[in-house]
Parts: structure tokens; C-alpha cells; sequence
């Protein structure tokens, strides 16, 4: 994992290109920060603000972006190594920060996230990890907290929604705080590693309010912004065939229909279209069949792009993204 170092307060020295692109079919979108909190290829500028444990000797806490973790691959990281002679119960707190945004609609809003936690060979300290995050109100100073939860065990990903309002024209910052604790106290025997991820994060405002789209995402411009979360890597080469993941994320609210096609360049296909209906908060894979007059081309491929184009009710978007090619 690729921690931030040198001051909590400090920027990463720079954000990885996202090898993203989304066509909005309207308006704006409505989602923040801006970036959609996918970090497929950055941070997206979050920030570790604070990293502590209450038995420094023994215990440390660190955050930062892991780039081969998440969904799709690319999250944020809480952290808590343990080190051996440790004889009591331990806590460490890490506070991941995003970058201000302003609000340039406000209204009811829907706060989404996904989170992993894994004990590591912590397990018989009985490890727990408990979360909030909150929206920050820059201008008013005011802070909300739309999602707190507490997991006893290791879990696979998942998603958490919580409520929010944005005023118009407000600053605001979105903070996540994760504190992992032990249950049990130490034998001076164990040493690892608890681990905390998340991705996805993201605060949308849905301006429509006829109902018909999905919820969070009920413009074409919305459905824009989280098009690029719905195709998931790495593709999967094998023989005349490529594999990738298609998502349906929940925050769209309803269920996709997504065609994907695989690209040497924009204007030039690599494999054959291929169209799968997907449920919301589910994922399919789906096999794409390589041309025969550009095989060599793709074989000799590190990444391939792909467009995927969104439907969701009478919502609609396309997207580039690059994914990892690897040979099976």
C-alpha cells in the first residue's frame, strides 16, 4: 500500500490520471467531490488528515490510496500494524479527508459508500472496526453524520447509503473516521495487520424528483458521472476472448443495461459489442470476442481500452475507461 507521508496536512504530490472519460447526455451532474470517489487511478486528492493508536510502542495506524484493492480495483486505506510484546487491548483511529467542493445545487442528497474490513492474522484479538463519515459544512461550520456502523468481523465489500442536504453555494468536505479496536487483549505472542477500505464515495443530489430515474442518478448527467464504476477490471485475455466485470452499482438505484466494447483507440474496435442487463448492486461477467485481424495487436497489449455505454430507466451514458489486460 502506498501511504501518504510527511505531514497529514500535506496533498499527495500529484493524482494518477484515471484513464476516464463520460459523455453527459445534460446538465452538470450532481455528484461530489468531483472524481466520484471511484479512485480506479488516484486518490482523487483525499487526504490523511490524523493517524493515531493509544500504544504508539506496539501499535501503529497509517492511510493512503491502495491501488489494487476495491470495486473496481482502487480505494482509500485505514490501516492498523501490530507488532509483537503486545500485552493489552489496543485502538487506533485514522481520519481520511476529501478536497472541498462547493455545492452548486442543494436539496436532499444521498451519501453512498462501499467498505471492506479484513482482520488480517489479528483474529484472535477479535479486531472490530467501527466508521463514520461526515459532511463537513465549510461555510456554516456546521457537521452532519449520515453514516456511522461497527463490524465485529472481517467482511467482503458491501455498500452503506445515508442521508444528507446540501445548501446551495456552501463549501463542504466529506471526512471518513475509522477506528479499529481490539476485544481482546494481546499475548505478546501475534503481530499483523487490520485493514479498512473504501471506495465509491460519493454525495449526489437529486434535483428531479419525478421518481422515474434511479435514485442518485436520475439524469443522464448523473448516470454519466457513475458510468465509469459500472465496467471492472482487470480484463481477463484468454484464447480469442476478452473478460470483463460489468456492475450495476446500487447507488443508481434500479437495475443497468450495459454494452461494452473493447478499443485499440476510440475509432478503432478490438472486439466484438456485447449488451447484458444487470441488477442493481450486482455484477455479471461478460465475455467479448476479439477480432481476428487485430488479436496480435490486443495479445501485445498492457491495457485495453473499452466503452461502455448505461441505461438505467430513461437514463443514459457512455464512458472510456482503460482496464489491465492479463493473460489467462
Amino acid at each position: 500500500m502506498r501511504s501518504w507521508k510527511g505531514g497529514f496536512g500535506l496533498a499527495l504530490a500529484g493524482v494518477l490520471a484515471m484513464g476516464v472519460l463520460v459523455s453527459p447526455a445534460g446538465a452538470a451532474a450532481d455528484v461530489y467531490p468531483e472524481g466520484g470517489g471511484e479512485f480506479s487511478g488516484g486518490a482523487e486528492g483525499w487526504l490523511v488528515t490524523a493517524a493515531s493508536c493509544n500504544v504508539p510502542a506496539f501499535c501503529t495506524a497509517s492511510g493512503g490510496y491502495e491501488g489494487g484493492d476495491g470495486r473496481p480495483a482502487g480505494s482509500l486505506a485505514a490501516d492498523t500494524n501490530i507488532g509483537l510484546n503486545l500485552l493489552s487491548l489496543f485502538r487506533s483511529t485514522v481520519t481520511l479527508q476529501s478536497p472541498d467542493f462547493r455545492a452548486t445545487s442543494g436539496g436532499p442528497a444521498s451519501l453512498h459508500l462501499e467498505r471492506r474490513f479484513s482482520q488480517g492474522s489479528l483474529v484472535d484479538l477479535a479486531p472490530e472496526l467501527s466508521f463514520r463519515v461526515q459532511l463537513v459544512d465549510r461555510t456554516s461550520g456546521r457537521r452532519s453524520t449520515p453514516i456511522s456502523k461497527s463490524l465485529d468481523a472481517g467482511s467482503d465489500w458491501s455498500g452503506v447509503d445515508g442521508a444528507a442536504t446540501l445548501r446551495t453555494g456552501h463549501t463542504y468536505a466529506i471526512a471518513i473516521t475509522a477506528v479499529t479496536s481490539s476485544t481482546a487483549a494481546g499475548t505478546g505472542l501475534l503481530s499483523g495487520t487490520t485493514s479498512a477500505r473504501f471506495d465509491n464515495v460519493a454525495l449526489t443530489v437529486d434535483r428531479s424528483g419525478d421518481g422515474n430515474g434511479p435514485r442518485g442518478a436520475s439524469s443522464d448527467s448523473r448516470l454519466a458521472a457513475l458510468a465509469p464504476a459500472t465496467i471492472g477490471g482487470p480484463a481477463k485475455l484468454k484464447g480469442k476472448r476478452v473478460a470483463v466485470k460489468a456492475n450495476c452499482p446500487k447507488r443508481i438505484g434500479r437495475g443497468c443495461r450495459i454494452s461494452v466494447l473493447g478499443l485499440l483507440k476510440k475509432r478503432k474496435p478490438a472486439t466484438a459489442n456485447r449488451t447484458v442487463k444487470v441488477a442493481k448492486g450486482k455484477t455479471k461477467r461478460l465475455v467479448l470476442k476479439v477480432k481476428p485481424r487485430v488479436k496480435g495487436r490486443v495479445v501485445a497489449r498492457k491495457r485495453l481500452l473499452f466503452k461502455v455505454r448505461v441505461r438505467a430507466g430513461k437514463a443514459q451514458a457512455t464512458a472510456f475507461k482503460r482496464l489491465k489486460l492479463i493473460r489467462r
